[in-house]
């Protein structure tokens, strides 16, 4: 998962970016998708984040709780903070674990999405090889020729600084 997709969803739900539970958040999404965070400890995780800003975990998780309070209380979209984060069991762990699922779940969607527009069937392969193939070709006589030129230049003024 990439980090600028989740600020784009924490912006999108009207997360103000100049909060520190801002990144805060970010980074504990990214972690909870490694493998080692898979079941985290959140005292483990806030002190991790804790380490990553140099600031501690009381502040970490007071900033993540500050976020979210913000971000429901201040409803810009009221569709997407209900669907990334809910406005019921509002805790930190259940916030952060429900937005991660649903980030990832698009993150995934996505990703598939793009690979399924880049799927080409054979016929446009061989055309794809075929035209980029007579352009190579025609790119390889053109530099021939301008080589031939720069040569012929530079042995002219070779010849007539010696004269």
């Amino acid at each position: 998962m990439k980090r600028e997709f989740v600020e784009h969803v924490l912006i999108s739900m009207g997360m103000p970016v100049k909060l520190k539970g801002f990144k805060y958040i970010a980074e504990a999404v990214l972690l909870l998708d490694t493998p080692e965070w898979q079941e985290p400890k959140w005292t483990a995780l806030y002190y991790k984040i804790a380490r990553l800003y140099g600031d501690t975990e009381s502040r970490v998780e007071r900033a993540i709780r500050n976020a979210f309070t913000t971000t429901r209380t201040r409803v810009t979209n009221y569709e997407l903070i209900d669907h990334y984060i809910g406005f019921t069991n509002c805790q930190n762990s259940n916030s952060i674990t429900f937005l991660h699922r649903n980030i990832k779940e698009e993150f995934l969607k996505k990703q598939q999405e793009e690979k399924t527009e880049f799927i080409w069937d054979e016929e446009q392969e061989i055309q794809f090889a075929e035209v980029t193939l007579e352009q190579l070709q025609s790119f390889n006589e053109v530099t021939a020729d301008m080589i031939k030129e720069i040569v012929r230049k530079t042995l002219k003024e070779m010849l007539f600084e010696l004269a």
